[in-house]
């Protein structure tokens, strides 16, 4: 199958790269569309095989170190462990930093510009109480009335699921189109089903890749299911502040030893002209 291309060309008098081709890695045109239009696109079995197999053994890894279902929380609106700025706390995860599939279509949805915003773990224990999210979104930040010249924050989530998810294990509730609602509430705590809500339940290695204004949330994880082990990639353009902060651990290796052009514009070192 050919591989869909988009040459882009940075209008700026002193950008040593002012064209850039982005070839679409195990995404199409249509995907960029979906998301456009309702907010998120669904691949699956992105991730297999061996990849798959090392990303599992680096949760549970990592898991085990931060006290795994005996730390997990239990309260409030965000059940779960939750474990943020992957990239410097386990060496499989930098394999990621370059993930052509998840990186060429941000690139083909913020443009060609874009940092590694964020690096999350989520993992959800079947034995543990409230294992599960209220609706909600991860970037909007946009003021009533909109200002003329307002920059709107755009970030993309890429929610990369390990395992297997049912009705017991617990997928993924979204609202398509609500990427677009700028200006309704959405209140705290709030699980009630809504009107048009569509549940995902994706085979391991599946990929939803949304905007960070979409309205969604995680379903619990029932007695009786197993361990839903989550990755969430977020991406956005250079000129963003980052919610993760990469260089204070593995890779402050990366950014002292003359890192190449496209690890320092991901790490948000570089990218600003």
């Amino acid at each position: 199958m050919t591989k869909s291309t988009i040459t882009y060309r940075i209008n700026s008098h002193d950008n040593p790269q002012p064209l850039r081709t982005i070839e679409l890695d195990s995404a199409t045109p249509e995907n960029v569309a979906e998301i456009a239009k309702q907010g998120f696109t669904v691949r699956e079995h992105l991730v297999t095989d061996t990849l798959l197999e090392e990303l599992r053994t680096a949760v549970d890894e990592l898991a085990e170190a931060q006290g795994g279902a005996a730390a997990t929380g239990t309260g409030g609106n965000f059940g779960g462990l939750f474990i943020r700025n992957l990239v410097d706390k386990h060496p499989t995860f930098l394999k990621m930093l370059h993930f052509a599939p998840t990186l060429s279509l941000a690139r083909a949805v913020l443009g060609p510009q874009i940092q590694l915003h964020a690096m999350v773990l989520r993992v959800t224990y079947p034995g543990a109480p409230n294992q599960e999210t209220h609706w909600h979104w991860h970037q909007r930040v946009i003021p009533e009335p909109i200002p003329p010249m307002f920059s709107r924050p755009q970030v993309l989530d890429n929610l990369i699921y390990l395992d297997d998810t049912d009705e017991q294990t617990g997928g993924l509730a979204v609202l398509p189109g609500s990427h677009l609602w700028d200006h309704t509430d959405l209140p705290i705590g709030d699980t009630s089903e809504k009107p048009g809500q569509i549940n995902l339940f994706l085979p391991a290695g599946s990929c939803v890749t949304a905007t960070a204004s979409l309205w969604h949330r995680g379903l619990p994880t029932l007695p009786g299911g197993r361990v839903r082990r989550l990755l969430i990639i977020g991406y956005s353009p250079t000129w963003m502040k980052q919610i993760d902060r990469p260089g204070e651990g593995l890779t402050r290796s990366l950014l002292e030893n003359n890192p190449d052009p496209e690890t320092s514009e991901l790490l948000g070192r570089t990218g600003y002209y």
